[in-house]
């Protein structure tokens, strides 16, 4: 079962322990770059008195008649010799060299291809409008006009063959990260090239740290590998982050910050969690592979409009504390909307570490709200959620919908479904489960760890190859338990011929049976829910299912008279 909480009929695990989380920030596009034209001198005016221009533009007459005398008027049109290209080349010399590319790398003689442009920042070389000397003929000269050049670029380079005391370019690049978060302007992308890196702390608004493409970076040690604070924007991408190695640890930490991004990345091997959100809003997990961390992601405090989405999540197997740790995302005592789609999520459990027993699952919910996770799919965890509190913040508002989870797991009988301790006006809709152990639902309104299920919701489910239910007595009569299509039979899983068990009658294999004890699911069914092709999890319904159209409506789309049983809408 999951780690704060031990599984039905178990004993039950102390509290876990309160602890901060990570954080890491989005970053802004690097402004354009402004030229602007230089003046050697002062910049020509309007004469103060008319006499004193008319004197001037005399005396420039007398000069130009003397020059077109002496050398002829074709002399005055011919090409100036400061037009020459060697003449420009010297111009552009004095422009400092630029850092790289605006959100890539650029290529390297001689190496593989960077992200990015090519980071050629051309020199811009404006003529200058001053006006020449009224007191010399207008000449040829092998000095170009002084002019401004382009800004050096926001974007620099870290190399292991680099050095500290250089200019961050892609030819002379800085040897640590650290020394590149503390230096960069804000707006800057730090592209890591190949080999493996100290640890480093963003408290900089504005940065992007990114791995070279087609390249290993490699961070690695330190409690927190990568700790991001007190920023309104960054990034961590394209990186290798692992081996923190101390309890409460972190690959990636995001602390009191906004709009900071994780992606791309791969975070493994960290004690104790892969990734940590604490107190920070708007943070984005996207597209990530983490792995054989303790916990995969952990969130607590204030974390609204935090998304977790398209990421790897597994083999998070180790225990943290003796009922702490084995999870792919846990959600500690956190407030704000979180939204958690498209992940994929396997192999997060982890023995006890005091008996032979297992902790861990997909999610864990405790003491937290306002959580839409939807779209992920699941496959050999210790459980596919688990939800509890200790009473000192709600646990309510959690929105569980269309997704898929599936056994058999390669622990026997260690891959069950929902456990239900506190979840009140909470959705549980529209997911197919196929051969999970012991329960795809188990739900309770006492013991420890329970909170309220008031208002709690488990509609339009789909459960194939085990057994449904497993509810404890006392439930409230807000609790809506309908339109579920169940199918037992036919797998490994534990109690899998069974359709459902209720405390004080035991189980059931009988739909009809099940109604008469609970007056639950009076709109269920007990049927092949006719899929595409279980064997190889195509979970869509096919013609004639008698999942279609067979669903409650509870504010989703829907294609027919009435929306479809399961995770997938026939048609949609």
């Amino acid at each position: 079962m999951a780690a704060i909480f031990r599984a039905p009929n178990g004993t039950v695990s102390p509290a876990p322990r309160p602890d901060a989380a990570d954080s890491s920030a989005t970053p802004e596009a690097p402004g354009n770059l402004e030229f602007t034209a230089a003046f050697p001198g002062p910049a020509p005016r309007r004469a103060a008195h008319r006499g004193r221009a008319r004197a001037l533009a005399a005396a420039s007459l007398a000069i130009l008649l003397g020059v077109t005398a002496a050398a002829g008027l074709p002399a005055l049109l011919s090409p100036r010799p400061a037009d020459d290209p060697g003449a420009l080349a010297k111009a552009g010399s004095d422009a400092p060299e630029s850092g790289g590319p605006g959100l890539g790398s650029p290529s390297v003689a001689g190496e593989g291809a960077s992200p990015g442009s090519s980071g050629v920042v051309p020199q811009v070389v404006l003529p200058s409008t001053a006006l020449p000397s009224p007191t010399k003929a207008t000449a040829a000269t092998d000095t170009p006009p002084r002019t401004n050049v382009p800004p050096p670029s926001p974007d620099r380079w870290v190399a292991t063959t680099g050095s500290d005391s250089a200019d961050g370019s892609v030819t002379r690049p800085w040897r640590s990260i650290q020394h590149a978060v503390d230096v960069t302007p804000s707006g800057g992308v730090i592209t890591v090239r190949a080999g493996t890196y100290h640890g480093f702390v963003v408290r900089r608004s504005g940065l992007v740290v990114q791995g070279a493409s087609g390249e290993s970076a490699v961070v690695s040690g330190g409690t927190y590998v990568v700790l991001v604070e007190g920023v309104s924007n960054a990034t961590i991408r394209h990186l290798t982050i692992q081996k923190a190695p101390d309890r409460w640890g972190s690959g990636i930490r995001i602390n009191g910050s906004r709009n900071v991004r994780v992606e791309n990345s791969l975070v493994r091997d960290n004690h104790s969690f892969g990734i940590k959100v604490k107190d920070s809003t708007g943070v984005r997990v996207t597209n990530n592979e983490i792995r054989g961390n303790d916990t995969g992601i952990e969130l607590s405090g204030s974390v609204g409009g935090t998304v977790i989405s398209g990421n790897r999540i597994h083999h998070n197997n180790r225990m943290v504390t003796s009922s702490r740790g084995g999870n792919g995302i846990v959600f500690a005592k956190t407030s704000g909307l979180v939204t958690v789609s498209g992940n994929t999520l396997w192999g997060n459990r982890a023995r006890h570490l005091t008996d032979n027993g297992y902790d861990g699952g997909a999610f864990e919910v405790y003491a937290s709200s306002n959580l839409r996770i939807t779209g992920n799919i699941m496959w050999d965890n210790n459980n596919v959620m688990e939800t509890g509190t200790d009473g000192s913040a709600p646990c309510s508002h959690i929105n569980f919908t269309r997704n898929v989870a599936y056994g058999p797991g390669t622990v026997v009988n260690e891959t069950q479904g929902v456990i239900l301790r506190c979840a009140s006006s909470s959705l549980i809709a529209n997911n197919t489960f196929d051969g999970l152990d012991t329960f795809a639902f188990y739900v309770t309104a006492s013991g420890s760890f329970a909170g309220s299920i008031g208002g709690l919701r488990i509609e339009n489910n789909i459960v194939l190859r085990g057994r449904i239910y497993s509810l404890d007595k006392g439930l409230p009569g807000s609790l809506v338990i309908d339109h579920n299509l169940d199918f037992p039979g036919g797998s490994t899983a534990e109690y899998s011929d069974h359709l459902a068990f209720v405390e004080g009658h035991g189980n059931t294999d009988s739909l009809a049976e099940f109604r008469s004890w609970t007056g639950y699911d009076a709109h269920g069914i007990q049927a092949n829910p006719r899929l595409a092709d279980r064997a190889k999890h195509d979970y869509r319904l096919r013609a004639g299912s008698p999942a279609i159209d067979a669903g409650a409506r509870i504010g989703s789309a829907y294609v027919g008279s009435a929306p479809d049983i399961g995770r997938f809408e026939r048609g949609a």
